[in-house]
Formats: C-alpha cells, structure tokens, sequence
C-alpha cells in the first residue's frame, strides 16, 4: 500500500532515533574526539535525507526540526575528511569557513575567526548587553542547550493554557453570580416572590467559585484529603438536593410561604 512515504523512511526513522539515544560526550573528550560526537553521525545521516523531508523526520521522533536542520548543515557543508579534533561547536561555527578548522581550536578562538565578537571570561553581570546577547546566541546554537530550552518554553505554554482554561471558568462563575444580582434587585424592585430562590442561587454560585478555586490550588493545600472529604459532603447534599429539585411534586417553598399552584405562583409574581 503506497504511504506516500520513501521506501528508505522506515530505515531512516529507526537510524534518527537510536541516534538521538546516543550518550553525548562529556566536555573533556570533544578536542580530543570531536569527530566522534553523535551530532556528527546523526548529521550524516541527515545529510543523506532529501531536505523536504527533514521536518517530518524530525517529528517522527520528537526532535526539534530546527535542530535537525542545523545538524544536517553543519554535516553537509564539513564533511567527515575536513572534520579535526575539536568540538562539534567549533565545526558549526566555522561551517562557512572550514579551512581555517584545525586540532584543538577552541569556541572563542573558531568565534574570532569566524569574525565574530568574542566575549571574555568575566561575570555575567559584568558583560555588556551586546556581549550577553552573543553568549545566548552562542549557547543556543548548542542543540542541546536549544532542546532544553525549547522544552521548557513548552511546559510554560502549556502551563499557561491551563491558567487561562482556570481564568475562564472563574470569570463565567462571577459573570453568572453578577447577572443573578442584577436580577435580584429587578425582583426586589417588583416585590417578586422569586427573591429568596435568587438569593440561594447568588450563594450557590459563590460556592462554585470557592470549590473552583480551591481545585486550582489544591497541590499546594497540606493534608488536603481533608478538603477531599469536606467536598464529598458537599456533593453529597448536592445530590439530594436535585433530586429534591427535579421532583414532580407541585409544592414549593418560597420566602417562607408555601406555593400550590404553579398557575397562581406564575400570576402572582407577574402581578408584582
């Protein structure tokens, strides 16, 4: 059955992740083994991916395809007989200009040479605005580094989404208590005998505000399976008090009066 996949995709999806998988070196073996870093190998293998394909890839196994198509560049444009011993970083920046690679070039040094500003050693506080920019720069060019960041900028989109699903409902909550009010006083005003329902419904719906709220909250509240068993009450009343509600039964009691007909109620309180 024609996917509209390449035949190599299942080949390259497998050989991507056990890639991604692979342990990175520690920052003491990249002069000595530069050549030998998973970046370089998983670029390789990117490299030999058509480039309309390389976002796909990317998401098939849950990589960030911006990084995959730095990977994939940095491979094409040093390729394995121009690699030397230093960093994968050192070949990245110096991707435009890999004559002047050599062993044991370090990032400052392949910086100045790729005729970029250097920053020195001094404390962060202490470095210019300019320079601090040229130091994120740098470090999210670094996959990994841009990985992580991209995953907690996720987390906080994601955390955000839920505060404004949270907002949302506490804003429909008192949207709802505010109409009951204005209702109440138009009531009031036509001495309805509807005030005392209206009343229980502004008190209901403080109560849904207070129970919303405290959900939100409820992973920092110690010992909150208290709260647990105070809400179990509550919902048991409230149970019982629909069922009470939705009974066909014609008696109700409004403001302390007890109301049989609901023909009469209705004419008394358009009456006023």
């Amino acid at each position: 059955m024609d996917t509209g996949y390449p035949a190599e995709w299942a080949g390259w999806r497998n050989e991507a992740a056990r890639l991604q998988n692979r342990a990175p070196l520690r920052r003491s073996e990249w002069a000595a083994r530069g050549p030998e870093d998973p970046k370089f190998a998983l670029g390789d293998l990117l490299s030999r991916v058509p480039e309309s394909w390389i976002d796909r890839l990317a998401e098939a196994v849950d990589a960030e395809p911006a990084r995959f198509r730095l990977l994939r560049e940095v491979a094409v444009k040093v390729p394995p007989e121009r690699r030397v011993k230093a960093s994968w970083t050192v070949h990245r920046d110096l991707r435009e200009r890999p004559e002047l690679l050599r062993d044991g070039l370090t990032s400052r040094e392949a910086a100045v040479a790729a005729g970029r500003r250097a920053f020195d050693s001094k404390a962060d506080q202490r470095l210019s605005a300019e320079e601090r920019a040229a130091k994120v720069r740098d470090f999210l060019a670094d996959p990994e580094v841009y990985r992580l960041v991209e995953r907690e900028l996720d987390r906080s989109r994601a955390d955000r989404k839920v505060r404004y699903g949270a907002r949302l409902v506490h804003e429909e909550l008192a949207r709802q208590e505010k109409d009951a009010k204005a209702e109440l006083r138009a009531r009031r005003e036509a001495q309805s005998p509807i005030e005392a329902t209206l009343k229980a419904r502004i008190s209901v719906l403080r109560s849904a505000q207070l129970v919303h709220a405290m959900a939100e909250i409820s992973d920092d509240l110690p010992e909150h399976d208290r709260l647990v068993d105070a809400l179990e009450t509550l919902r048991e009343q409230i149970d019982a008090a629909l069922g009470r509600l939705g009974s066909t039964g014609e008696e109700r009691i409004i403001d302390g009066e007890t109301w049989h007909d609901r023909t009469t109620r209705a004419a008394i309180a358009g009456s006023g």
